[in-house]
């Protein structure tokens, strides 16, 4: 008996009268379920703490949370996956997540990353899982906190085609009442929106705390909690709150609705401590 060749999650094979009886791979999901985890703040060395809390711990047990509730199709890891931006903590992030899934990936740099070695550790391209793309859009600039989209990024979103399409960056382009966070939005995000009107969704991170905005007012937005502290919310100035690690889940349907639901791991044991910082 012959075998037939292994596809990729969520296809299988059928024939159809358009392709003559001969076996084809065909999208056999009338739904995605995509996993978002975000800024990570990893290091090189998997014991490293920032904030008082490791922050390889905290993002182990989220992703064994997640996985636990269900085999993501894909996972987005929208920035700040790095505090010290090295290709070892790169390499620390994609093990680890390895050790509990083995979804397609795409990530996206966060002001904490750095180019270089983001882009030759992590996968950075566009997924296609059936009727949707993830896209993927890079709003950081090295060694600035707040956020911009450039024009050839801008570009490439006007130029998606039709079809469903969940973009993906690390800073909020709307302002959202946290004032010292409002400072980083991304600064041309007007621009970033319009360029989003054909796309369904925009998920992003930095904020460490849950954001989201209607499709009724333009795309949706959902910006998602850290996978280790959390922003305070609402609040002038820089302050850490008593939320717990957590993550997004992004349920999308073949008519192109999307449907999410934010997670915390509940039971991490979460001890703050200030003085533990890397400013970088």
């Amino acid at each position: 008996m012959d075998l037939l060749p292994v596809v990729a999650a969520g296809y299988d094979w059928r024939k159809t009268a358009a392709s003559g009886g001969k076996l084809e791979a065909h999208w056999s999901r009338e739904m995605l379920h995509i996993l978002q985890v975000t800024d990570c703040h990893l290091s090189a060395e998997p014991s490293a703490t920032l904030l008082g809390v490791c922050c390889h711990a905290s993002l182990n047990a989220v992703l064994e949370a997640a996985c636990a509730e269900r085999a993501p199709d894909a996972v987005l890891a929208t920035g700040d996956i790095a505090q010290r931006p090295v290709p070892a903590t790169y390499r620390l992030f994609l093990d680890t997540l390895q050790r509990h899934c083995d979804a397609p990936l795409l990530c996206v740099p966060g002001n904490h990353d750095l180019d270089g070695p983001f882009r030759a550790e992590l996968p950075t391209d566009d997924l296609e899982l059936g009727r949707w793309r993830l896209v993927g859009v890079d709003t950081h600039v090295d060694d600035e906190v707040g956020g911009t989209v450039g024009a050839h990024e801008l570009a490439r979103l006007r130029a998606l085609p039709d079809g469903h399409a969940l973009v993906a960056g690390h800073h909020c382009p709307v302002q959202m009442g946290c004032a010292w966070l409002d400072e980083h939005r991304i600064v041309n995000g007007d621009a970033l929106l319009a360029a989003l009107d054909g796309a369904n969704a925009y998920a992003f991170g930095h904020i460490h705390q849950p954001f989201e905005r209607p499709a009724s007012i333009g795309p949706a937005l959902f910006g998602t909690p850290s996978t280790c502290f959390q922003f305070a919310a609402n609040t002038p100035t820089f302050a850490i709150g008593s939320a717990k690690p957590g993550y997004r889940w992004l349920h999308l349907a073949d008519d192109g609705a999307v449907t999410t639901a934010v997670r915390r791991v509940e039971d991490f044991e979460l001890t703050i401590d200030l003085e533990d910082r890397d400013h970088r």
